[in-house]
């Protein structure tokens, strides 16, 4: 069995952890990603018709493009947010529990 080098070997010691609270990635971007479409869209329909484009072309076009400067913006930001957010990261001392063993021997 592998332990993992920043495990301690027993359960008596304690081990130097940083924690920090930042907003999840995915989540952050696909917000921003619907909010730029949504205002694509609203902008290719409430714009002036063209004879060239039908409005249904014009606010898909408005829509992609929102979407993927929703993209851009979400992850400037979110970057802004992760740096500002680390900044306030505390370091704590946790002691790692004994760990329950069955029959088998395997942890769990």
């Amino acid at each position: 069995m592998e332990q993992h080098p920043a495990t301690p070997t027993s359960a008596d010691q304690s081990v130097e952890v940083q924690i920090h609270s930042a907003p999840k990635f995915w989540p952050f971007i696909l917000t921003f990603v619907v909010l730029g479409a949504l205002i694509g869209l609203v902008i290719g329909l409430l714009g002036e018709p063209s004879q060239e484009y039908t409005r249904a072309s014009a606010s898909g076009f408005f829509a992609m493009f929102g979407a993927g400067l929703g993209v851009g913006i979400g992850g400037l930001v979110f970057v802004i947010i992760d740096r500002f957010t680390s900044r306030k990261s505390t370091k704590h001392l946790a002691v790692p529990l004994a760990e329950d063993t069955d029959s088998s021997g395997q942890p769990g």
